[in-house]
């Protein structure tokens, strides 16, 4: 009788574990994304303009590691339909940022030359309805291989900021006095603008525990190339 009643204990236990096992549904995920992005295109062909037109080159800092490919923070939503399939939402933001100089000479006048500077930004917010496939899944369920695609829209703000004026070799400021004065010249590109957007993620990497995972990516779209990120799931 011990016997029987230890083993219907025992069994139910299994079997609550495994029902629990299979009620983890939701998931809520955050990761950063770097790399080559598709709203780069607009930022290389305003930059590459200024750039051809007055003779400028990238600064080097510790602001411009990335160069003009934007940064993302992404925020998701998964629901599990089953072991392979989820479906959710992506939305997220970016931020491209880099500075550009220039120098010439300019007039007959010693040490006197034209001084150039320009600042790029862009600006993106995106949100998209996404599709996750679990291909490979090993190590008891605590790694997973995954492909993801997402389509939705983006938006993005891009602005450029150049300015030029005479200086000698003290002064870099601009005539404000006498804008009028062909040394000086500042101009400025503002433009907001949206577009259908998508991200592809051929392979994706998933690991950790019951409730908390931490996953990689490699793709292409409004994330970027490599992504890196924290995932939370429920029941």
């Amino acid at each position: 009788m011990k016997r029987m009643i230890l083993a219907t204990a025992l069994l139910c236990c299994v079997t609550l574990r495994l029902g629990a096992q299979q009620q983890i549904r939701h998931e809520f995920s955050m990761g950063f994304g770097v790399g080559n992005n598709m709203a780069d295109n607009k930022v290389n062909d305003v930059v590459d303009h200024y750039l051809e037109t007055y003779h400028m080159e990238s600064e080097v800092g510790c602001s411009d590691l990335f160069g003009d490919s934007h940064i993302t923070l992404s925020f998701e939503y998964h629901y599990r339909l089953n072991q392979r399939w989820a479906v959710g939402c992506i939305a997220g933001w970016g931020l491209s940022n880099e500075s550009y100089d220039g120098i010439e000479e300019y007039g007959s006048a010693p040490h006197s030359y034209l001084a150039k500077h320009g600042s790029e930004q862009s600006r993106i917010f995106y949100i998209a309805p996404s599709v996750r496939y679990s291909w490979l899944t090993t190590m008891r369920g605590h790694m997973q291989l995954y492909s993801r695609a997402a389509l939705g829209t983006i938006r993005q703000h891009m602005l450029f900021d150049y300015q030029q004026a005479a200086s000698d070799g003290r002064l870099y400021t601009a005539l404000e006095d006498d804008t009028q004065r062909d040394e000086y010249r500042h101009e400025h590109f503002d433009e907001v603008k949206w577009r259908s957007a998508y991200q592809l993620t051929p392979v994706g990497i998933d690991l950790g525990n019951r409730f908390i995972h931490f996953y990689s990516e490699l793709g292409y779209g409004f994330q970027g190339v490599f992504t890196i990120g924290t995932r939370f799931t429920f029941p």
